[in-house]
């Protein structure tokens, strides 16, 4: 059985090895559902790059130690590693052995990247194109759907 990250007894699901979502205290930004087919590590993964792209996690922001993040979420220590490891190689954070897990200062050039591109993608659409806001979503949507 794992505890919960606020120290308070897991939900009935959890307990039962169920679909719980279990949210990091430290770290807000993450979560990990069992309900969901995507691994944990990848949770992780898109969890701390959405926070990054979204702006909630900054560049210099440290990250939780590996073992108290795999704690909090009840999860392997192995599991946040992979995450981490998998982060580091995209140029999202940068690991400095006992000073601590932090955000590189690339991760803010790759999202300042991904909001220029959809800039630019948008302008195509809705100025040149004359697609409706929500058609040029709905366009996003599908095409992103049949790449999955």
């Amino acid at each position: 059985m794992t505890a919960t990250p606020s120290g308070a007894a897991p939900s009935p699901a959890s307990a039962e090895g169920g679909a719980a979502r279990v949210v990091s205290a430290s770290l807000p930004v993450v979560a990990v559902d069992g309900a969901l087919t995507a691994p944990p590590y990848r949770q992780i993964t898109d969890a701390v790059l959405a926070g990054v792209a979204s702006g909630c996690l900054a560049r210099g922001d440290r990250l939780p130690p590996v073992r108290a993040l795999a704690s909090e979420l009840g999860v392997a220590p192995g599991t946040v590693a992979r995450a981490y490891k998998e982060l580091e190689a995209r140029g999202t954070i940068l690991t400095r052995g006992r000073a601590g897990t932090f955000v590189a200062a690339s991760a803010d050039a790759r999202a300042d990247a991904a909001h220029q591109a959809v800039r630019r993608c948008l302008d195509t659409l809705l100025d040149r194109l004359g697609y409706t806001a929500d058609e040029a979503v709905e366009l996003v949507r599908r095409d992103a759907a049949a790449r999955a």
